[in-house]
């Protein structure tokens, strides 16, 4: 089901598409778009999108405790993406979200909140969803003046967020509490980490990027 403007229960969205990004694995390619989001203009998109993932029926094979603990990674996103100073950066793939990362841009270092991403279709994960993600906060970092950029990242998810970041660049600083290490990564390397991504991610930035209004096209019923 596509969303409908007609519908009283539509959600708006007129989001900035930024850029489309593409890479190739296995020879098998997946073009990902990416898109800001406002957190006034969007409020009812972003409100109504945790409901609209179905995380049990795209992955069954994760256990209840893991099907939580996304929902509540999902919300927390969500949470933050409604705060005026965040950044929200939504993916899509074959015009439906497939991923959210939101942080918050300082003078002297960048937190992200979240990144949260999802499959579109039964048991298949968007490739390198999440890493576009990053790619982009990298880049938009890169363009400022603050050096480093914290996150807290969980150990009682249904991934190894862990490893996944260190292989992004960060390094752990120690426990916050049971289920969550500080971790950071600096301007050199992040720029050392977007070299190599480069060569996965093929990026092309939307010049003059302006809202698009996707109310019509965009498919938010997986």
């Amino acid at each position: 089901m596509q969303i409908q403007q007609q519908n009283s229960f539509t959600p708006n969205f007129t989001a900035i598409h930024i850029a489309n990004s593409k890479n190739i694995i296995k020879n098998v390619e997946t073009k990902i778009k990416v898109y800001e989001l406002d957190a006034k203009n969007d409020r009812p998109f972003l409100i109504r999108l945790p409901d609209k993932i179905n995380m049990q029926n795209l992955m069954p094979d994760l256990s209840q405790q893991e099907y939580s603990r996304w929902n509540e990674m999902l919300e927390y996103a969500v949470d933050n993406s409604l705060k005026n100073d965040r950044i929200t950066l939504l993916a899509a793939s074959d015009n439906k979200p497939c991923g959210i990362a939101v942080f918050l841009p300082g003078k002297n270092k960048f937190h992200l909140d979240c990144i949260c991403t999802w499959p579109i279709k039964f048991g298949k994960k968007v490739t390198l969803a999440g890493t576009t993600l990053f790619k982009h906060m990298f880049e938009i970092f890169q363009n400022s003046k603050a050096e480093k950029i914290k996150l807290e990242a969980i150990t009682n998810g249904p991934f190894d967020t862990v490893s996944k970041y260190k292989k992004l660049g960060f390094i752990e600083l120690g426990w916050k509490d049971d289920h969550e290490i500080l971790m950071e990564t600096n301007k050199p390397r992040v720029q050392n980490t977007l070299k190599r991504l480069n060569n996965l991610i093929f990026t092309e930035e939307i010049p003059n990027s302006h809202k698009e209004n996707l109310c019509e096209t965009f498919d938010i019923t997986l």
